[in-house]
């Protein structure tokens, strides 16, 4: 099979396919990240909000 930019034209192809296939997968890996901050961030401000509420009413966090 010819390919119409010769050898090196392969390799840049190669190489392009490559560097797509690693920018995909960092940016999945940083979806999944922001994901989990967001919901690590959701969680304190929920403990944030509950901590507020105890105090506003008197009530003891060690029971």
């Amino acid at each position: 099979m010819r390919f119409p930019l010769g050898r090196k034209g392969l390799v840049a192809a190669g190489a392009a396919a490559g560097a797509l296939a690693f920018w995909k997968v960092r940016s999945r890996r940083r979806e999944q990240e922001d994901r989990e901050w967001e919901a690590e961030v959701a969680g304190a401000v929920d403990e944030g909000r509950s901590a507020a509420d105890a105090a506003t009413t008197g009530e003891s966090g060690s029971g």
